[in-house]
C-alpha cells in the first residue's frame, strides 16, 4: 500500500525544520504548497484580482491594509506555480528615510546598503514562505532588490516586480521604472497618497492621474475601515490625515485634563490599579 503523504495547508506546515541549502530545495518546496490566502476585507481581493488582470497594478491606501502583504504573496506564488513563465521577484523603494531623518553613510554592498529599506518586504516574506528559504532565494538571485537608481536601461522580462513607498518617487523615476516592464512580466506600485517624505512632486500621485485609462493597466485603493494592522491605527491615521484641529490647549493642559475626565472620574479602586 502506497504512503499516503502530509496534506500540506500552509507553508509553515511543510516540516518546519526541512532543510533548505539551495535554490532548487526552496522552490520545490514552494511549488508543494497549497497557496490559500485569506482576504480580511473586500477590497484586498480587489487588489489581488486587479493584479492578476493587468500588467501593472497601482494601489493607494493608507499604513495597515496589507497593501505590501498581498504584493508580496501573490509574487511568490506565482513564483511557486508551475503553470507560469515567471522566474524571479524583483523588489524596490525609494531610499528615502522616514521625515528626513538622516541614518548617514552605510557601509557595504548594494544590498546591505538597501537592506534597512526592505525590511518590510522581507519582514512579509519571512511570515509567508519562513526565513531559511527567503534567505536561501535571495543570496540565489530569485529574490533581487534593485535601487530605483539602478532601473535605467535594463528590461524586466518574467518578473513579479513590486515598488513600494512609491509616493516617495518623483515622476520621472516612476516613468523610468515603469519603461523598464517586459514580455511575461507584472508590475506592482503600492503607497499612500497622504504619506510623503519627499518635498518634490509626489510620483504616485501624478502617476495615477496621468497613466487612468492606459490599456494593461489597473488602479484600486483602500480606505481607513480597511486597516487591518491593529485597531487604534486608523484612529491615529485619521488625526494625522484630515486636517484635525489642535486648539490653543497646551499639551500639559491636554494630558490634565484627560486625566480628570478618564481616570479621576472613574471609581476609586480603577484609579488605585492605574497608579
Amino acid at each position: 500500500m502506497p504512503r499516503q503523504s502530509k496534506k500540506v495547508v500552509t507553508i509553515t506546515q511543510v516540516k518546519k525544520d526541512q532543510p533548505c541549502e539551495n535554490q532548487r530545495q526552496a522552490l520545490s518546496q514552494l511549488k508543494r504548497i497549497k497557496w490559500n490566502i485569506e482576504f480580511r476585507n473586500e477590497n484586498q481581493k480587489i487588489f489581488w484580482e486587479t493584479i492578476h488582470k493587468s500588467d501593472v497594478t497601482f494601489c493607494a491606501g493608507p499604513a495597515g491594509c496589507g497593501k505590501t502583504y498581498i504584493a508580496v504573496y501573490y509574487a511568490l506564488q506565482k513564483l511557486a506555480e508551475k503553470s507560469n513563465s515567471i522566474d524571479g521577484i524583483i523588489i524596490t523603494k525609494p531610499l528615502v528615510e522616514v521625515g528626513g531623518e538622516k541614518l548617514g553613510h552605510l557601509p557595504g554592498d548594494v544590498d546591505e546598503k538597501t537592506a534597512p529599506f526592505m525590511q518590510s518586504f522581507y519582514y512579509n516574506m519571512e511570515q509567508i514562505i519562513g526565513k531559511n528559504r527567503m534567505e536561501v532565494l535571495c543570496q540565489s538571485g530569485v529574490i533581487k532588490v534593485i535601487p530605483l537608481a539602478y532601473m535605467r536601461g535594463i528590461t524586466l522580462t518574467d518578473k513579479i516586480v513590486i515598488l513600494d513607498e512609491s509616493q516617495n518617487a518623483q515622476p520621472s523615476q516612476l516613468k523610468t521604472f515603469l519603461t523598464r516592464i517586459g514580455n511575461g512580466s507584472k508590475f506592482i506600485v503600492t503607497g499612500d497618497l497622504m504619506q510623503s517624505d519627499i518635498k518634490m512632486q509626489n510620483g504616485l500621485d501624478d502617476a495615477i492621474r496621468r497613466l487612468s485609462g492606459v490599456e494593461g493597466l489597473g488602479l484600486c485603493q483602500f480606505e481607513l475601515k480597511d486597516v487591518v494592522r491593529h485597531k487604534i491605527v486608523a484612529g491615529i491615521i485619521d488625526r494625522y490625515e484630515h486636517d484635525f484641529y489642535l486648539g490653543d490647549v497646551s499639551a500639559e493642559e491636554t494630558i490634565s485634563r484627560y486625566v480628570k475626565k478618564y481616570i479621576m472620574g472613574k471609581s476609586n479602586e480603577v484609579w488605585t490599579n492605574i497608579q
